[in-house]
């Protein structure tokens, strides 16, 4: 998304904290990036912090649903000044019809999230239009299309013991985390819909991705109540709700493949402004001084830890640790603690420990530590703002262009580019699945079709023309000469942040996506990373959150990391 530059701001926020902030070549390490973990900055969480802030307001305004859990239900959201309805039209499809691909035929909930009141006439058009999802065509009062279905193991199992008046066995589905699992969360100016660039400013939504989340945290409030509608059809005066224990344990399942890598490698000012508001708050924590409230704090958070991992699973969840082989972690960090806790700076005598570990402790230890920032929102969410152009400079030189290149891009001299192995993969978006894939190159050549994320081997065969000639060469001259290095080109004058790059190689023989779509996951607020290969995994979103009904009463932002319920009454 392009808006206002905020280049400068991010620079002045960095230059303040020259000193304290991680290294890029720490911090965008594959394995570092696949240790990722949410934080107080992640996309959900800033979310439901500016509605409670703001004192928005949430409402289920129609559920009209049969026995099944078939027909339409509508939700509105009050920011105080304007109203925006979730709108959502639910089925039922065999089970063999579930799937996350975007070819998908149908799904058993589409939605929307829109700006305004909802009229009779625009109801008429979404209830035509919506079930279509990407064939169909809306207007600018459309901020966000989605879709999904239920979950096939749990769905049906917690209608009917809720409908014979008993909570859930937590055996059984304590370990799912969900109860519907979206597949895709649309916006920016898809099928007609309004725009980022279209927001005005001072508009509720203007930050980059808070419309999805707030479709996505609507999105789950309706797992919750087509539930209980439908266990109250069918066990009538036997029925009953979700209990205190349950009412905010299921959040809501997304599955993610392969779709996101290219973006992470196409849009590097995006991942460096990810980046560094999370490196610009552990910055600001690491020092701090030793301070009893705020020791005391992170001791909670890490009991917190502890109990919702010893809750959770021991499936394996290889290359990630399981939740259960997690405890040991944990515990590891609360000693630590209590070794640092006498130190001058606790806080960044933890995080050197932990980076002297390995990544997953460092990443898990930086998740606890930005948890005790007091920053200002406003300033986090105008720092995701940035402005994606850039144009190479003509009158630029050869000589110049390379000193750029080593200077931003010389640990591409570690990545091995030169074997046979380093261009083993091509990316295209399949013509079966119409979504991104890669293809091995001695199977299948690419005859112009490839999706250009293979900036690694772009960068490095510039690199290579460029020293082989003159360097006060005009940069023109070499493009008229050598125009296939003109996207390199173009991502030179991109590369100018120091977290944009994954240091990383996406066409690699051994190239592993889990570890850049976990980074992702990790800022949208995502959880419970469970691959199912080296391609895609699942997780959970708004595990633990509050539900619309809490915002009248105030909300807090400590609701993350819930513990599984052990009752089952």
């Amino acid at each position: 998304m392009t808006v206002a530059p905020t280049l400068g701001a991010l620079d002045r926020e960095i230059e303040a904290r020259a000193d304290r902030l991680r290294s890029p070549s720490y911090v965008m390490r594959p394995d570092v990036l696949g240790a990722a973990r949410l934080t107080r900055y992640s996309f959900s969480r800033s979310m439901l912090r500016r509605a409670n802030a703001e004192g928005w307001t949430a409402e289920r305004t129609l559920l009209d649903l049969d026995a099944d859990g078939r027909g339409e239900a509508v939700y509105t959201v009050d920011t105080g000044n304007q109203q925006f309805q979730f709108v959502a039209f639910t089925t039922t499809i065999d089970e063999s019809m579930h799937t996350d691909r975007v070819i998908a035929g149908g799904w058993e909930i589409t939605a929307c999230l829109v700006e305004g009141e909802l009229d009779a006439a625009l109801m008429g058009r979404l209830r035509s239009e919506i079930p279509l999802q990407e064939e169909g065509r809306l207007d600018s009062r459309v901020l966000v299309l989605t879709r999904g279905n239920r979950s096939v193991r749990f769905f049906g199992y917690l209608v009917d013991e809720l409908a014979a008046g008993r909570q859930p066995d937590t055996d059984h589905v304590g370990d799912a985390g969900y109860i519907m699992r979206s597949t895709a969360f649309y916006g920016n100016g898809k099928c007609g819909m309004r725009s980022f660039a279209g927001y005005p400013t001072g508009h509720p939504l203007a930050v980059p991705y808070r419309a999805q989340f707030v479709c996505a945290w609507m999105f789950r409030e309706l797992s919750y109540d087509s539930v209980e509608h439908c266990a109250r059809l069918k066990g009538h005066d036997d029925a009953v709700g979700f209990d205190d224990s349950w009412r905010r344990y299921f959040g809501l399942g997304n599955a993610t493949g392969l779709g996101l890598v290219p973006y992470a490698f196409k849009h590097p000012r995006v991942i460096d402004a990810w980046a560094t508001v999370r490196e610009l708050a552990l910055a600001d924590v690491r020092e701090m001084a030793a301070d009893a409230e705020r020791l005391a704090a992170l001791r909670d958070w890490i009991d917190r830890a502890e109990r919702h991992f010893a809750s959770g699973t021991d499936e394996p969840c290889e290359p990630f640790l399981s939740p259960r082989e997690l405890v040991p972690v944990v515990q590891s960090i609360r000693a630590a603690l209590d070794a640092c806790a006498g130190e001058d700076r606790p806080f960044d005598a933890l995080y050197r420990w932990a980076e002297s570990i390995d990544a997953e402790t460092s990443e898990f230890v930086t998740s606890l530590l930005v948890e005790l920032h007091d920053g200002d929102d406003d300033l986090m969410d105008d720092l995701l703002a940035v402005d994606e152009y850039s144009s190479a400079d003509p009158s630029d030189t050869a000589g110049a262009a390379l000193n750029r290149i080593d200077q931003r891009f010389g640990w591409l001299a570690d990545l091995g580019l030169e074997t046979d192995d380093a261009d083993h993969f091509w990316w295209v978006v399949s013509d079966n699945t119409e979504e991104p894939r890669r293809a091995n190159r001695s199977r299948l050549e690419p005859e112009g079709r490839d999706v250009a994320i293979d900036v690694g081997l772009r960068m490095w065969r510039l690199r290579s023309a460029l020293a082989e000639i003159d360097p006060s060469t005009p940069m023109s001259t070499v493009l008229e000469r050598e125009p296939d290095h003109r996207l390199a080109v173009e991502r030179l004058e991109q590369s100018n942040r120091p977290f944009g790059e994954p240091r990383d190689n996406a066409c690699a023989a051994d190239y592993l996506p889990l570890q850049i779509q976990r980074f992702q996951l990790a800022m949208y607020g995502m959880d419970n990373f469970k691959p199912k290969s080296t391609d895609w995994l699942r997780v959970t979103l708004f595990q633990g959150a509050p539900r619309i009904s809490d915002l009248a009463d105030g909300i807090t932002d400590d609701w993350v990391l819930p513990e599984r319920p052990w009752s089952t009454a």
